[in-house]
């Protein structure tokens, strides 16, 4: 058989529903294939698009298709339809390059009755161009239906897309939509939260997440690109972000709007270029001036750390300089007020803790229970609505004042449920790793980095102040009922004895 009658055989399908409808991919294949046999084409690859392909997979086989026909030296292209090759005038043009770049390059369109080549007659050509509209209309149409139906769920507070990690797509009174993914979720909770502590950045929190789990819909690690991607994305507080505008949604946040907006601060937080910080001061950044309000800031004199404010008010000048060693004594001495004498004492008091944990998380679930019920009546009342308004049995204006007030009750609804669950047992769990931090600070802090430091500083102090030319040093509201009840511990021990 003549070399020149190889033939690549392409066939697509762009949706389920041609499928069901007989345009699948082997019967496109078998029709091709009987068409080369009785034309004397021999067949040598077939390519297929199937209707799972993105936009992107699908142009890759595209692309794939043109290399192999020049590189192969095929003359024969072989395909159901018009539209089963092409939809838009980028790839038209791209196969009309190819049949110019050779006399013998012929293009099959076999239900159509179109053999295309270079030196085709202009009716052949003229049909070639009609079929090229038409298959771009449909692919407009297509387009426009489904922008309608992207507008529709939009303003229903769904984003018609795949959620980021920590939500899952379900089905819900025939619709699918969007909620926390229980596996997922606190992974994502426990990102944001990290990446607002003084060691984190992008890249350990992209490390972070990776160690607990989470990954791509492949199985993938999450690349640094993406997390940022991810924690900038305001899905989390119920904003759906789609085609560049913002829309409310009806999924339930997994963030606070406070968190949320600090992890946007610290990401867009410019830093200058070049410079490169050679000292590591235990106390960047923590200490406040109580006149001026300024931060300590930090210089190394003879290996040691002195800080000063930035001495803006008149109170503030003439201060001798702090010294970083004087400091950290009198860090050392408040986490040695944490320690309880007693780790029985500790042992009981955490067992306490998740028995009212457990407790609480009882009458939570029964109030979330109660709120979860009053927003699917909601929802069934949306969903009535809108088939009213498509029956004709309500004006648009009516249907848009009482959707108003519906959705307004949902958005109460779903702010009331948010702060019900809060994620108390995360709550727990912190209150816990807290109280044990507590119990080692102290012994902890005199052997670690800087890094290490700061961490327990912010998660045990509320703040530092540099105040009358000395240093006070305040507790969290947590640590400081901790601190009150060693303390107590401690006088009844001494009493005791």
């Amino acid at each position: 058989m003549d070399k020149a009658n190889k033939t690549v055989i392409l066939a697509r399908v762009s949706s389920k529903a041609q499928e069901d409808e007989g345009y699948s991919l082997d019967s496109q294949v078998k029709l091709l294939t009987g068409y080369c046999k009785t034309n004397d084409l021999r067949v040598v690859k077939v390519f297929k698009i199937s209707e799972t392909a993105s936009k992107q997979q699908s142009r890759k086989v595209f692309q794939e298709l043109l290399k192999y026909l020049v590189k192969n030296k095929v003359h024969h292209l072989a395909v159901e339809k018009t539209d089963r090759l092409t939809r838009n005038m980028k790839d038209a043009v791209a196969i009309n390059e190819w049949l110019e770049g050779d006399g013998k390059r012929h293009l099959h369109a076999v239900k159509e009755n179109i053999r295309l080549h270079k030196d085709s007659k202009s009716d052949v050509k003229f049909m070639w161009n009609i079929h090229l509209a038409v298959a771009k209309k449909y692919s407009d149409n297509l387009r426009e239906e489904a922008m309608k139906g992207w507008a529709e769920k939009l303003a229903q507070g769904w984003l018609p897309a795949p959620p980021p990690p920590g939500y899952k797509t379900i089905t819900r009174n025939g619709k699918r939509v969007h909620v926390p993914d229980k596996q997922t979720a606190p992974i994502m909770i426990q990102a944001f939260s990290f990446y607002l502590q003084p060691e984190g950045t992008l890249q350990s929190t992209t490390d972070l997440v990776e160690k607990l789990g989470l990954t791509t819909r492949r199985g993938r690690p999450h690349s640094k690109s993406r997390i940022h991607a991810i924690l900038a994305n305001p899905f989390y507080i119920g904003i759906n972000r789609f085609d560049g505008s913002d829309y409310p949604g009806a999924q339930e946040p997994l963030i606070s709007k406070e968190v949320f907006s600090k992890v946007q601060t610290k990401m867009t937080r410019k830093t200058k270029i070049g410079r490169y910080r050679s000292h590591n001061p235990v106390f960047k950044s923590i200490i406040k001036c109580a006149d001026c309000q300024g931060t300590v800031t930090w210089q190394l004199q003879k290996k040691k750390f002195y800080g000063a404010c930035q001495r803006r008010q008149e109170e503030c000048k003439g201060r001798s300089l702090l010294r970083e060693k004087d400091i950290e004594l009198v860090v050392e001495e408040k986490l040695q007020e944490l320690v309880c004498p007693s780790k029985s004492v500790i042992d009981w008091v955490v067992a306490e803790m998740k028995a009212q944990g457990a407790e609480n998380a009882n009458k939570l679930e029964a109030s979330k229970t109660m709120l979860e019920e009053k927003i699917k009546r909601i929802e069934r009342m949306l969903g009535n609505l809108y088939d009213d308004k498509l029956a004709g049995e309500i004006s648009e204006d009516l249907y848009k004042t009482k959707k108003a007030q519906l959705d307004l009750q949902r958005l109460n609804l779903k702010s009331e449920l948010n702060n019900v669950q809060s994620n108390t047992e995360l709550v727990l769990q912190h209150k816990i790793a807290l109280l044990e931090l507590s119990q080692k600070a102290s012994f902890i802090y005199r052997f670690k980095e800087p890094e290490s430091k700061r961490l327990i500083i912010t998660k045990l102090f509320k703040n530092l102040l540099y105040e009358n030319g000395s240093i006070s040093v305040n507790y969290t509201k947590f640590a400081k009922s901790i601190a009150k009840n060693v303390q107590n511990t401690t006088l009844l021990m001494k009493g005791a004895k």
